[in-house]
């Protein structure tokens, strides 16, 4: 069974403040996108080490501050993929 980051998906927008300024940090992506130039083609699965909280249930994302440079590394779960297609919201 396949599971999503719902934030690498664009189904899902964090808003997280800085710790240091106030300021909203941006999604700069996945963290394993940064090791290295080819990092960012090689197989995820090469990833769930622990390092940095990266495992099958949880994708990696770096958080910077656009404002005062303070980067984070927030790990986000991943779903089943029938758990965000059925799910249909409800707006009223």
């Amino acid at each position: 069974m396949d599971k999503l980051c719902a934030l690498c998906n664009g189904l899902f927008t964090l808003t997280v403040s800085c710790p240091k300024c106030g300021e909203y940090l941006a999604d700069s992506g996945l963290v394993q996108d940064f090791y290295d130039p080819y990092s960012a083609y090689l197989d995820q699965e090469i990833y769930e080490d622990g390092y940095k909280g990266y495992t099958e249930e949880c994708c990696v994302h770096l958080l910077v501050c656009k404002n005062c440079g303070f980067k984070e590394y927030r790990p986000m779960k991943r779903f089943a993929e029938e758990d965000i297609t059925n799910y249909i919201p409800i707006f009223t």
